[in-house]
């Protein structure tokens, strides 16, 4: 029973860390996209960071549950700061 659960928390941790991952690289492509002069890669990278949204949306459904989706900035940043032991 305990093995069970210290898989299932491995698991829910590892999909946090790839959900943290997805949260980074939106918000890295949003700003390129904000940066570039180019308004059709600018499109691009709209669109890219769009799938690393829901990219992230998607780990952390099945990570924490259906409930997940509706998890803000504030909580991303949580699970960032507790993942880096501040």
């Amino acid at each position: 029973m305990q093995e069970t659960q210290y898989k299932l928390n491995r698991e829910r941790d590892a999909l946090l860390s790839l959900a943290q991952k997805e949260d980074l690289a939106e918000k890295k492509a949003n700003i390129h996209a904000r940066l570039l002069m180019d308004p059709g890669i600018a499109k691009r990278m709209e669109e890219v960071a769009l799938y690393h949204q829901k990219r992230k949306e998607r780990l952390l459904e099945l990570a924490l549950g259906k409930g997940a989706k509706k998890m803000n900035e504030d909580t991303m940043s949580a699970l960032t700061d507790k993942k880096e032991g501040r």
